[in-house]
C-alpha cells in the first residue's frame, strides 16, 4: 500500500546539520530528490520511496545516496 504523505502533511525544507547530517526527529521526513518520494525520518512502519534510496522500519531510516535527499519539516493539513 503505497500512502501519499502530501495529502495529509505539508512540508517546509529545513537545513542540513552543520556538519552536513541530516535531521531527525518525529515531525522530520526525507525527500528523495530523484523520484520525490517521501519517507519519515524514524519510521515505524516499513517505508521507502519509489527507486529505492530510502528506506526504513522500526524507527531507523536507510539512505543509499545522502546528497539525493531534501529535509523536510511536516505539518498537518
Amino acid at each position: 500500500m503505497k500512502l501519499d504523505l502530501r495529502k495529509i502533511y505539508r512540508f517546509d525544507p529545513i537545513p542540513r546539520k552543520d556538519d552536513g547530517s541530516l535531521p531527525s526527529g518525529g515531525d522530520v521526513y526525507y525527500e528523495c530528490t530523484d523520484c520525490k518520494g517521501v519517507v519519515s525520518s524514524v519510521p515505524h512502519i516499513v517505508s521507502a520511496c519509489e527507486c529505492g534510496n530510502l528506506s526504513g522500519k522500526g524507527g531507523a531510516v536507510e539512505i543509499k545516496t545522502p546528497a539525493n535527499v531534501t529535509p523536510l519539516r511536516g505539518k498537518l493539513k
